[in-house]
C-alpha cells in the first residue's frame, strides 16, 4: 500500500487559530463570570448567608478576572 506524505508548510499560521482560541476563552469567561456573579448575588440575598461560600465566590470571580486579563494581553 502506497501512503502519501504531504510536505508539512515551512511554518504553521497559529496567529488566526490563537485570536479565534483567545475569543472563544474570553466570551467563555465571561459566561463563567455571569453565574458566578448570579449564584453570588442569590447568596447574598439569603437571610444568612454562608460566609465560607460567599468567600469562595469572591475567590473564583478574582481568579476568573485574572484569567481574562491574562488572556486579553
Amino acid at each position: 500500500m502506497d501512503t502519501v506524505r504531504e510536505k508539512d508548510i515551512e511554518a504553521d499560521d497559529w496567529t488566526e487559530q490563537d485570536l479565534l482560541t483567545r475569543e472563544l476563552a474570553l466570551d467563555r469567561l465571561a459566561e463563567d463570570v455571569a453565574e458566578t456573579e448570579a449564584a453570588l448575588a442569590a447568596l447574598r440575598g439569603r437571610a444568612d448567608p454562608d460566609p465560607d461560600a460567599v468567600d469562595l465566590l469572591e475567590r473564583r470571580l478574582r481568579a476568573l478576572a485574572s484569567s481574562r486579563a491574562n488572556i486579553a494581553t
